[in-house]
């Protein structure tokens, strides 16, 4: 028997772009959850280090997670809000954001503003990493 197609994959695989809410805090401060809309689009290029795939884990569950780095298998991808790095087979890989929504907002992925917050975001992370270890203790204390 066959795995059941979300209306999300069918849509996504169809080559229409495709607008969706974003559900979650993993991509915080970026993407706010149920408030944020992305566009995806279906991933037909191999995807770069900043780039947003949407893909599908093996329990069901639809990711949007920041590529960091690649390699010939797979993307290995973090939240924004995250500190662990997930191995993603390239063949989970479903979508990719080409534009998000904030409000009335509306940019493009390749937009230089949001080119520079990917380039910052990620050039902080080992102060981001700190701070978030940091928290957890102090919460344990």
């Amino acid at each position: 028997m066959s795995e059941p197609v979300s209306p999300l994959m069918r849509e996504v695989l169809s080559g229409r772009p495709v607008v969706s809410l974003t559900v979650g805090d993993s991509m915080e401060p970026l993407l706010h959850d149920r408030s944020t809309r992305v566009v995806i689009r279906r991933a037909d290029l191999p995807l770069r280090p900043g780039d947003l795939p949407l893909y599908r884990r093996p329990d069901g569950r639809f990711v949007l997670h920041r590529v960091i780095r690649t390699d010939a298998n797979f993307y290995y991808t973090r939240g924004d809000n995250r500190t662990g790095l997930e191995p993603v087979p390239k063949d989970w890989v479903l979508g990719v954001v080409t534009h998000i929504y904030r409000g009335r907002r509306r940019f493009a992925v390749t937009h230089p503003l949001y080119r520079a917050y990917v380039a910052l975001w990620g050039a902080i992370y080992p102060l981001r990493w700190a701070a978030y270890k940091c928290r957890g203790r102090w919460r344990s204390l």
